[in-house]
C-alpha cells in the first residue's frame, strides 16, 4: 500500500493528492502507514518520525528539502526533473535516485480544435514566467494579429484548480515562457518543465528561452528563443505558416504522452 504525505500548496496537491487519489492510496494517514511505502513530498512530517523503512521523499522544486536529506541517507529519493536527477546524483554520490516525471494537467487528453491561431499564452506567478515588460509584449503581439491572455490567478489547493489551469490551455494556441533571470543559482537545478507538458498535452507549441531543464528535457520539441525578437517572429511564424505549426504541435503532443498521470502514477507502484 502507498501512503502519501503533503501540505499545502502546489506540490502537495499535483505530487501529494492528484497522485493519491489516482492510485488510490492513503492520503495523510494519521497511523497503519509504518509497513506502507511511504511518499514524503518535499518535507518528512515530524509525527512520522522515526521514519517508517519503506519511505521516500519527493524533492520536486524544495532546495530546503535537498538540504535536509543529505543527513538523511536511509530515505528514498524521487525527483521530477532530468536536469534536477543529474544534481542529485552528482552532490549526493547516490546512484540509487529514482526519476517520476511531474505530470502534466491534462488528465483528459483534451486536444485543441481551434482552426485559426489568434490567442497566445502567459500562465504564471508575475515577475516569474515572463520577464519582459507584459505591455510591450501585447502591443508588439497585437502588431502580428495576437492576442494575449495572461492568466496569473490559477493555483490554489482544491480540486477546481486543475480546470483552472485546463480552461486556460483550452482557450490558447501558442504559449510564451521568457524567464532567463528568474531563478537564483541554488533553485535553478530544481526547475522542471511542466509549462511544455502541460501546452503539449493539448497540442500546443511553445516558445521559450532555453532553460537547462527544458533543453535536457524537451530539446527539439519546443521552438527556442535566445531573444525576443526571435521570439515574436516565432509566434508570427507559427500564425501565418499552417505546417509549422503543425510541426511543432505534434513533436510537442508526442512528446507529452510520458508525462500523463496514467504513465507517471504506474511509476509509483515499482517503487519497493
Amino acid at each position: 500500500m502507498l501512503s502519501f504525505f503533503y501540505g499545502r500548496g502546489g506540490s502537495g496537491a499535483c505530487l501529494g493528492r492528484q497522485l493519491a487519489e489516482h492510485l488510490g492510496a492513503k492520503m495523510n494517514p494519521k497511523s497503519g502507514y509504518e509497513n506502507d511505502i511511504c511518499i514524503f513530498v518535499k518535507k518528512v512530517k515530524k509525527e512520522c518520525l522515526p521514519i517508517p523503512k519503506h519511505s521516500y521523499i519527493q524533492i520536486g522544486d524544495g532546495p530546503r528539502a535537498y538540504e535536509w536529506v543529505k543527513d538523511h541517507p536511509e530515505i528514498g529519493i524521487i525527483c521530477d526533473g532530468v536536469t534536477l536527477h543529474k544534481f542529485l546524483t552528482k552532490n549526493l554520490k547516490r546512484d540509487d535516485i529514482v526519476l517520476i516525471p511531474h505530470h502534466h494537467c491534462n488528465f483528459e487528453r483534451v486536444l485543441r480544435t481551434r482552426t485559426e491561431v489568434t490567442t497566445v499564452g502567459i500562465i504564471g506567478s508575475p515577475k516569474i514566467a515572463f520577464q519582459y515588460p507584459i505591455e510591450d509584449i501585447r502591443k508588439r503581439l497585437k502588431d502580428i494579429g495576437l492576442d494575449l491572455k495572461y492568466e496569473e490567478d490559477y493555483w490554489g489547493y482544491y480540486k477546481e484548480d486543475r480546470q483552472k489551469v485546463v480552461d486556460f490551455y483550452k482557450n490558447i494556441d501558442i504559449q510564451i515562457v521568457w524567464r532567463p533571470n528568474a531563478w537564483s543559482p541554488k533553485y535553478l537545478p530544481f526547475r522542471r518543465p511542466l509549462k511544455l507538458a502541460n501546452a503539449g498535452s493539448f497540442g500546443i507549441p511553445t516558445v521559450a528561452y532555453p532553460e537547462e531543464d527544458y533543453v535536457d528535457e524537451w530539446n527539439g520539441c519546443f521552438i527556442s528563443a535566445n531573444n525576443i525578437d526571435y521570439l515574436i517572429g516565432s509566434c508570427k511564424e507559427l500564425k501565418n505558416n499552417e505546417s509549422y505549426y503543425k510541426h511543432f504541435s505534434e513533436k510537442a503532443l508526442y512528446k507529452s504522452v510520458d508525462y500523463h498521470i496514467d504513465h507517471t502514477a504506474k511509476l509509483y507502484l515499482d517503487l519497493k
